[in-house]
C-alpha cells in the first residue's frame, strides 16, 4: 500500500468540504474544471502517412482489421474505453466504404473526445509537505489534507490507478491508436501532462464512468487513514477537523512551521 494525498480548500459556508467526507467515498472531479486547460484534451487526428492512405486497399483492409476485433470480444476485453457508444461508432466505419475519410475523421475524433470526457479524477500525490501544493490548493495552508492507502496492483470495478508521465510537448494521438490499441490510448489520455506540472508528482485515480460524484471503493484499493490541517487552519477548523477524524475512525494530524525551514507533522491534540 502506499500513502498518497488529496489537498484541499478550507471550508467556507455553503461548502464544507470535511462534512462531506465519508470514509468508504471518494470524490470524482471533473477535469473541464481543472487548472490545466489541456488536461485530458488531447489533440486527436488521422496521423497515418499519407503514402499508406492513397496506397490501393489500405483503407478497405483497415475496416476488415477493426470488423474481426468487434466480432472477436476477447480482443477488447478489458478495454473500458471502449464503452457501446462509441463501439457502434467504430462499428460503422467500419462498414461504410463510401471513402468520405475526412468526413469520418472528425465523426470518429468527436466520438472519441464525448467518451473522454465523461471520465472522473482524483488527483493526488505522495508529498503532504509540498510548499506549492499547501499554497496552490489548500488556500495558503488554511485548508487541509486527505491521507489515502492506495494498493496500485489492484483496481476496482471501472477506477484505474495512474502515475501521471510529465512530456515537454503533449504528444498527439492517432485515430487508429484508439481503435487498435485501446488499452494504450487510454493510457497515454489519462497519464500525460506537461513537464510544467511535474512538481506536483501525481497519482490518479480515473473513474471511466461518471465525473463531479462520489464513488464507492473496496478499502483493499484504496481506503482513507488520516486527516492533516494546514499549518494556517484556524483553531476552530481544527477542532471541526478532529471531530470529523474521529466520527471517519482515522487519525488527525497537522502540520507546523515551528522548525523553520520545513514543514513538520504531529499529532492534533
Amino acid at each position: 500500500m502506499r500513502k498518497l494525498y488529496r489537498y484541499q480548500p478550507t471550508t467556507i459556508p455553503g461548502d464544507d468540504r470535511l462534512n462531506q467526507l465519508q470514509k468508504d467515498e471518494i470524490w470524482f472531479s471533473d477535469p473541464a474544471k481543472f487548472n490545466d486547460p489541456f488536461d485530458l484534451k488531447p489533440r486527436i487526428r488521422n496521423l497515418v502517412p499519407d503514402r499508406w492512405c492513397e496506397a490501393p486497399g489500405f483503407d478497405a483492409a483497415m475496416r476488415r482489421a477493426l470488423t474481426a476485433l468487434l466480432a472477436d470480444p476477447v480482443m477488447y476485453q478489458g478495454a473500458l474505453f471502449i464503452d457501446p457508444a462509441l463501439a457502434d461508432e467504430f462499428q460503422a466505419w467500419a462498414a461504410d466504404d463510401a471513402g468520405y475519410e475526412q468526413l469520418w475523421d472528425e465523426r470518429l475524433r468527436n466520438a472519441i473526445e464525448k467518451r473522454i470526457a465523461q471520465f472522473g479524477v482524483v488527483c493526488l500525490t505522495p508529498q503532504w509537505d509540498s510548499r506549492l501544493m499547501w499554497a496552490h490548493y489548500a488556500s495558503n495552508g488554511q485548508g487541509f489534507c486527505i491521507e489515502y492507502e492506495v494498493d496500485g496492483f489492484k483496481n476496482d470495478q471501472d477506477v484505474r490507478y495512474v502515475p501521471v508521465q510529465y512530456a515537454s510537448e503533449i504528444p498527439e494521438l492517432c485515430l487508429s491508436e484508439a481503435m487498435f490499441t485501446p488499452h494504450q490510448f487510454l493510457q497515454r489520455v489519462m497519464a500525460t501532462k506537461h513537464a510544467d506540472w511535474a512538481y506536483e508528482q501525481e497519482v490518479r485515480l480515473v473513474c471511466l464512468s461518471g465525473k463531479a460524484q462520489k464513488v464507492k471503493l473496496n478499502e483493499n484499493f484504496v481506503r482513507m487513514t488520516g486527516l492533516i490541517a494546514g499549518h494556517a487552519m484556524s483553531k476552530p477548523l481544527r477542532a471541526h477537523l478532529k471531530e470529523t477524524a474521529a466520527r471517519l475512525e482515522v487519525k488527525a494530524s497537522g502540520v507546523t512551521t515551528r522548525f523553520h525551514g520545513s514543514f513538520h507533522m504531529e499529532p492534533l491534540v
